[in-house]
């Protein structure tokens, strides 16, 4: 085993592997495709299924034919995707190019940390795995940086250019992966039919400990309202910069502050909670509200830095909601659980995904967001007060005892 050469080729791999320059433009790309608001949000609705269908049974596959073989598979579907967007005429197309990203996505998924820690622990050097793992994540959000500064630039030349640009990184991809040398493993005994049942009740067993206790719940349930605005806003921030006349070659660097903010933001959340504490929810909440409130009301292009708040909320809501559910969860249910949160939130998003896109349709995008202000303070009102009954704490105490 060559661990040097995998551990080199999987820097070299993280770099390229999600470096699809999409997320400035995606929005208007859409758009110019002849799509409806409404129709793009099916597509996202339609992603999030998919790729809950799609995880257990490929991840089967990585485990019976090696993690190799189902990294290139994934990467090979990625390009087909992005090919089929630039062809394609529109709507059922375009939902089928998502189905088949999104099958993509679950083959990949995992398969390349399982692939380098395979590699760590045949050589007795697992303890490694937190250095190189975080290593190829900051090369990874790097380029993906960089990237996004150009997919402006791209799309004022021709639309389809940051499309065809991901796809050459996706065959990039493909080629830099066959250089891995494939790390024996334990192959587990279980079919993947088994496997998904397996899942399923672990899942359900997930969602009955979560019932019965008070304060998993009332994350849970912040955790949905918050993500589903928070995911849903984002497919609003194109339509806003167009609408203020900021022109779309800048679209690339305002994206970059705005991951750039999440970073920043994630990388202090600790100071961010001391400060707030023991409000951190509260404050979380009220970042969207307050740029929900600003893009609602500000008709110019400086209204676009509300944005920023939005970037501070997400760099904080991975890891202030984990830190609450693992104080609470026992051990041997942390991974089930936190499975659990996951799924009840982007199956959330999936059922109310076609909502906004019916409401960007009938509105303008200013209108659109001060009816997200509306609708996330009155269903946050609605989760601080079930705390309250449920917990016996008053509305500033709530996030005391979850912290």
């Amino acid at each position: 085993m060559n661990l040097a050469k995998n551990i080199r080729t999987y820097y070299f791999y993280s770099t390229f592997a999600s470096l699809l320059i999409l997320g400035p433009i995606i929005v208007l790309y859409y758009l110019a495709k002849g799509l409806s608001f409404t129709q793009i949000m099916i597509i996202q609705s339609v992603a999030s299924v998919s790729i809950f269908v799609f995880e257990v049974p490929t991840g089967a596959v990585a485990d019976k034919f090696g993690r190799k073989l189902s990294m290139i598979l994934g990467s090979i579907l990625w390009a087909i995707s992005l090919w089929m967007y630039i062809v394609g005429p529109g709507f059922v197309v375009f939902l089928a190019a998502e189905v088949v990203f999104s099958l993509g996505l679950a083959l990949r998924s995992g398969a390349d940390s399982a692939l380098i820690y395979d590699t760590l622990k045949n050589s007795g050097e697992v303890k490694r795995f937190q250095e190189i793992e975080g290593k190829a994540q900051s090369l990874a959000l790097y380029a993906q940086a960089i990237g996004s500064i150009l997919a402006g630039f791209l799309y004022e030349i021709n639309i389809h250019l940051p499309l065809i640009v991901s796809c050459g990184f996706m065959i990039i991809t493909i080629i830099i992966t066959t250089y891995f040398t494939e790390p024996t493993h334990e192959k587990g005994n279980e079919n993947s039919v088994e496997r998904q049942l397996k899942y399923l009740e672990q899942i359900k067993a997930a969602g009955k400990y979560v019932m019965g206790h008070e304060k998993v719940k009332a994350v849970i349930f912040f955790s949905i309202v918050f993500y589903v605005f928070y995911r849903n806003g984002f497919w609003f921030f194109q339509p806003y910069m167009e609408a203020v006349n900021i022109p779309v070659k800048y679209f690339g660097i305002i994206f970059f502050l705005f991951n750039m903010t999440a970073a920043l933001t994630a990388g202090n959340v600790h100071l961010v909670m001391e400060k707030t504490k023991p409000r951190t929810l509260t404050f979380m909440a009220g970042l969207l509200l307050i740029s929900f409130i600003i893009l609602g009301t500000v008709k110019i292009w400086i209204g676009v830095f509300a944005i920023l708040f939005q970037q501070a909320a997400r760099g904080m809501y991975r890891p202030v909601t984990r830190k609450y559910l693992n104080k609470h969860i026992p051990s041997e249910q942390r991974a089930t659980i936190l499975s659990f949160q996951s799924l009840a939130t982007n199956l959330a998003v999936a059922l109310t995904a076609p909502l906004i896109g019916l409401l960007k349709d009938a509105n303008n995008i200013f209108t659109c967001h001060l009816i997200l202000a509306i609708m996330m303070a009155t269903l946050m009102i609605l989760v601080f007060r079930y705390m309250n009954r449920r917990l016996g704490l008053n509305y500033k105490k709530i996030s005391k005892i979850l912290s």
